[in-house]
């Protein structure tokens, strides 16, 4: 360990909450494309994206350019008056979605907590008892208060008191139990879904289970949140991961990749719905400021682009290939499931060891829930870069087989 990281993590300890335990032992300081520089100056491969948000990389120049125009013009004014930028980016937004409004906010959670606002004043303006809402088990939609009660994991319960009342929790994937719950409670305001549960181990849904809840959701006036926080803005191929189901939510939350780094969320929905969220209903500060709208559209301009998607297809399709053919040779390796590149690697151990051995061998992964390895590069990250963090990858999980 060098000098001069050792002075940084004791500095850490000293300064910051310590709610995110023990970092990996590096600190990146600079970005060029797909790689990554610590403060000694080595190269990483990126394949993590800062889980999902530089989905352009770290030198994308129309990024930097609408970066750099609003630190010399105007970084924000508040949303007591009007942005052109915001205006913009929600019309991009609509384009790549369905026609609608969108409200901006500054991260996934709080989108998912606006979502979960307005499915409540929706359903309440009905009858004063429907404000129940659905999630799924092993979901995740945030750590403030609502959309830590939407998420359905007790881990993430555990230690808060009393959640928000009013969810309902259900089997993921499980059509029978979702009619049966529907059809018993007539006070079911709306149903949050992710369509890749991402924390919850790169999870699809199952396309017959999402258009059966949907068929239910429209028959009984339910209104259907996605939450595309981490498989929005390109990363599964698609526009937004909804368009795989051929189904058409009322509201998507938005965050991660939306302004390649700069923080920013979305609320995105239907008109007649986005209009119960009347004056003074909910608001935010910093939502949607100039700094994070002209970064949005630099970024939703180049979604637009086919050689863009081209290059996801591509490069997910290589690393489908390449990870398929290492199972067949790595005990390790249970199984291999995503779209795009949102892409999991389920381990039969746990994954931390891997990405550790990783990180010392330049490559940055993660592992969520437990033995999933999480691979999520830029969307526009070159075949050679793929090939070279995919090497890496290799090279550990069949040293891995065979140490055991």
């Amino acid at each position: 360990m060098s000098t001069k990281l050792k002075k940084i993590m004791q500095d850490d300890k000293r300064f910051l909450f310590q709610n995110y335990g023990d970092r990996q032992g590096v600190c990146f300081t600079r970005g060029e494309k797909s790689y990554l520089f610590d403060q000694d100056g080595k190269k990483y491969v990126d394949f993590l994206s800062g889980i999902a948000v530089c989905g352009l990389g770290y030198s994308f120049d129309p990024l930097k350019k609408a970066i750099r125009a609003k630190a010399d013009s105007l970084l924000h004014s508040s949303n007591l008056y009007y942005n052109s930028d915001q205006i913009e980016a929600a019309r991009l937004i609509s384009d790549l979605s369905f026609s609608g409004k969108t409200l901006f906010v500054n991260s996934g959670t709080e989108a998912n907590e606006a979502a979960l606002k307005l499915v409540r004043k929706h359903g309440i303006r009905e009858n004063r008892e429907k404000y129940r809402i659905i999630s799924f088990n092993n979901s995740f939609h945030g750590r403030t208060m609502g959309s830590m009660a939407a998420t359905a994991q007790e881990k993430i319960h555990s230690g808060f008191g009393p959640l928000v009342p009013g969810f309902i929790y259900l089997p993921f994937n499980d059509l029978d139990a979702f009619s049966a719950e529907v059809e018993k409670n007539q006070n079911v305001a709306g149903v949050i879904m992710e369509i890749i549960q991402g924390e919850g181990g790169i999870v699809l849904a199952d396309k017959k289970f999402v258009s059966g809840v949907f068929a239910l959701c429209k028959k009984k006036g339910i209104i259907t949140v996605i939450d595309e926080v981490q498989t929005g803005i390109g990363r599964t191929g698609k526009y937004f991961a909804y368009q795989h189901y051929g189904i058409a939510p009322d509201m998507i939350t938005l965050a991660k990749g939306l302004a390649g780094g700069v923080p920013i969320g979305a609320l995105h929905a239907r008109d007649e719905i986005a209009a119960t969220l009347t004056k003074g209903s909910h608001g935010c500060t910093f939502g949607g400021n100039q700094l994070a709208s002209a970064s949005a559209v630099a970024v939703l301009k180049e979604l637009r682009k086919p050689s863009l998607t081209n290059n996801v297809a591509r490069v997910s399709a290589f690393i489908f290939g390449r990870m398929n053919e290492l199972k067949k040779k790595s005990t390790l390796i249970r199984d291999i499931r995503g779209l795009g590149l949102h892409i999991g690697i389920e381990l039969s151990i746990p994954g931390a060891a891997i990405v550790n051995k990783a990180l010392e061998m330049g490559l940055v992964i993660n592992c969520t829930s437990e033995k999933v390895i999480r691979i999520m590069p830029a969307l526009n990250i070159p075949m050679s870069a793929a090939r070279e963090g995919i090497k890496i990858l290799e090279k550990i999980l069949l040293e891995e087989v065979n140490e055991k």
